[in-house]
C-alpha cells in the first residue's frame, strides 16, 4: 500500500508506470519555478512525487529526512526511474539515488541535478532577505531594510549555519512581530512564516552534513545560463538559455529531462 506521508503527488502517472522522486523545499508563494510546473510536461506514463517536509518544530538530520522519504518509496513498490534535486534538493538527491540503486539491485534511478549547491550562509542570507520583502506591504521600506542589515551583519566568516539560522529566525519575529502588532494584524501568518523559515533551515543544515561529491559525479546537471558551482561536479552537464527562477517551467528543460529519463514525450 502507498505511503505518502513524506511525500506529496504531483502527477499519478498510468497503466503502472515507475515513478520519479523530486526533492525540493517548495512554499506556497515562491517566486521560482518547482516542480508542479515540471511535472505536468514530463512523459504522463510516470507517476512523479516531491518531498514534503516532516511535521514538528525539532531539528532534524539528514538521515531523519531520507529515511522518511526512501520508506515511502520502497512502500511503494514501483520501480524508481529517476531521482531529481533543485539546489539544496541535490544533496539529497543524491544520497536517496544510492539508496534506490541499492533497493533495486544496482539499477540505479537516473540522477538529475537542477542547479545544485551545498548551502551556505550567503545563500540563507539571501533567502532572508527575499522572504522580508514579501512582506513589504506590512513592514515600512525602512524595517525591510534594518533587518536585512542586522542579518548581514551577523554573517561572519566562521558563522555556524544552524546558530544563524536561529539569528534570522529571531530577527524575523522581532521585526515583522512589531509591525503585526502596529497594524493589529492576526499574527497566525507570522507564525506560520516563522515555522517555515525554522524548517527550511533545518533541511539547509542537514544537507551540508553529507558530502555529494561521489553520488553527484553519477548525475546530470541541468543548468540555466547562471550555472551553480555545484553544476561542475556532475557527470554530465546540459545548459539551457533561461533564467534560474525560471528553468522548471520551461519547456527546454522538461525536454530534456524526458530525453535523459528516456522519454520523449513533451506537452
Amino acid at each position: 500500500m502507498t505511503q505518502l506521508s513524506g511525500w506529496k503527488v504531483l502527477s499519478p502517472g498510468r497503466g503502472g508506470g515507475d515513478l520519479v522522486l523530486a526533492v525540493d523545499f517548495a512554499t506556497t508563494g515562491r517566486s521560482d519555478s518547482s516542480f508542479s510546473d515540471l511535472a505536468p510536461r514530463l512523459d504522463p506514463a510516470l507517476a512523479v512525487w516531491e518531498t514534503r517536509q516532516p511535521a514538528g518544530t525539532a531539528p532534524l538530520t539528514a538521515e531523519d529526512y531520507l529515511a522518511l522519504w526512501d520508506g515511502g518509496a520502497a512502500a511503494d513498490g514501483r520501480r524508481v526511474r529517476a531521482v531529481l534535486g533543485y539546489c539544496a534538493g541535490g544533496v539529497f538527491a543524491g544520497e536517496l539515488a544510492a539508496r534506490v540503486a541499492a533497493r533495486q539491485g544496482g539499477e540505479a534511478p537516473h540522477l538529475v541535478l537542477f542547479e545544485p549547491e551545498v548551502p551556505e550562509p550567503d545563500g540563507l542570507y539571501r533567502d532572508f532577505a527575499a522572504m522580508m520583502n514579501q512582506f513589504a506591504s506590512v513592514l515600512t521600506a525602512e524595517e525591510v531594510g534594518a533587518a536585512q542589515r542586522e542579518a548581514e551583519a551577523a554573517r561572519t566568516a566562521d558563522v555556524d549555519f544552524g546558530a544563524y539560522g536561529d539569528v534570522l529566525v529571531r530577527i524575523f519575529t522581532e521585526r515583522a512581530g512589531a509591525a503585526f502588532a502596529r497594524e493589529e494584524l492576526d499574527t497566525e501568518m507570522l507564525d506560520e512564516f516563522a515555522a517555515v523559515f525554522r524548517s527550511y533551515v533545518s533541511y539547509l543544515d542537514a544537507a551540508r552534513r553529507i558530502d555529494p561529491a561521489a553520488a553527484w559525479s553519477t548525475g546530470t546537471a541541468v543548468s540555466s545560463r547562471t550555472p551553480s558551482q555545484g553544476a561542475a561536479l556532475a557527470g554530465r552537464g546540459v545548459g539551457i538559455d533561461v533564467d534560474h527562477a525560471d528553468m522548471l517551467r520551461d519547456a527546454r528543460v522538461a525536454e530534456a529531462v524526458n530525453r535523459i529519463l528516456g522519454s520523449y514525450v513533451t506537452s
